[in-house]
């Protein structure tokens, strides 16, 4: 079970239930204004949404901070972990020894985000998009931006030999080509790593306003996008290096694969086409 310490401001404000008007109207002021309003002081946060400083300071009560001050502080390191750019932690980067023991604390982050990947992932919730990203008869759509994208790629030809109808969003100016298709049975895999895309959240309101179902996968327990996703999966990447690991995502992506192949069983047509054109296009050089 995750410790309330764990959870960011958006997840506490959304398991939080009983919140005064006043109090949630500080609540959807954080809702509508982060990552800009975490550097904001009291007073400010009090000018901008109309209520006192007892108010404010109740409110972070109520979200288990000891007071404002705690709040403040905890959202600050929280924006800076998830929002800052490569090019801020290369400038935070203290100097490293580019040799062995580099390579052994990667290795060792990796394995400790998947561990907490696989602790915090709700069962239920991996079930049922195993299940809509594994049926045949619902045509996926995968779609990603920047690094996102070629995660998705290797993804989408794994996926090919298991299941047809499966869809890259391949660069956001073609992405209506891609989706001109979308109906109520169609389900939209969407990952978004650190940040929040707006062309990520325009998708899957749009996917949504189709009928369709969609899914999230981040790294982000709090991110905006959640609101826009019917399902959501949760990927650690604890790392301070200058990228962060995608470890996680890789496996839970390589997950869902296997749980296609199981659904197409061993004598999986596609696969069997797509080997024998390999066969008679020259196959491999012999091992």
């Amino acid at each position: 079970m995750e410790h309330p310490g764990d959870q960011t401001l958006l997840q506490r404000i959304a398991s939080a239930s009983s919140l005064t008007p006043s109090e949630r109207r500080v609540a959807q002021f954080y809702e509508d204004t982060l990552p800009r309003s975490a550097l904001l002081n009291l007073a400010e946060v009090c000018r901008a949404t109309g209520v006192s400083s007892a108010t404010v300071a109740r409110f972070a009560r109520r979200l288990g901070y000891p007071d404002f001050r705690a709040l403040s502080l905890s959202l600050e390191r929280e924006v800076q972990e998830l929002l800052a750019l490569p090019g801020d932690r290369l400038r935070a980067q203290p100097g490293i020894d580019p040799g062995p023991a580099l390579l052994r604390a990667r290795f060792g982050q990796a394995e400790a985000d998947l561990r907490e990947t696989l602790d915090r992932l709700d069962d239920e919730e991996f079930d049922a998009v195993a299940r809509l990203v594994a049926d045949p008869t619902r045509p996926l759509v995968l779609a990603a931006v920047a690094s996102g994208l070629p995660f998705l790629r290797y993804m989408e030809l794994l996926a090919s030999y298991l299941r047809g109808d499966v869809t890259l969003l391949d660069g956001t100016d073609r992405w209506a080509h891609g989706l001109a298709g979308l109906t109520d049975r169609s389900v939209v895999l969407a990952t978004a790593f650190d940040r929040s895309p707006v062309a990520i959240q325009r998708l899957l309101r749009h996917a949504r306003g189709r009928g369709a179902t969609t899914i999230l996968i981040t790294n982000r327990r709090g991110s905006p996008l959640l609101a826009d996703a019917d399902l959501s999966l949760f990927v650690a990447s604890g790392s301070d290096s200058v990228f962060r690991s995608r470890a996680g995502l890789l496996v839970l992506l390589e997950a869902l694969l296997d749980v296609m192949g199981e659904h197409a069983g061993r004598d999986a047509p596609r696969a069997a086409a797509i080997e024998a054109f390999f066969e008679a296009s020259g196959g491999y050089l012999p091992s």
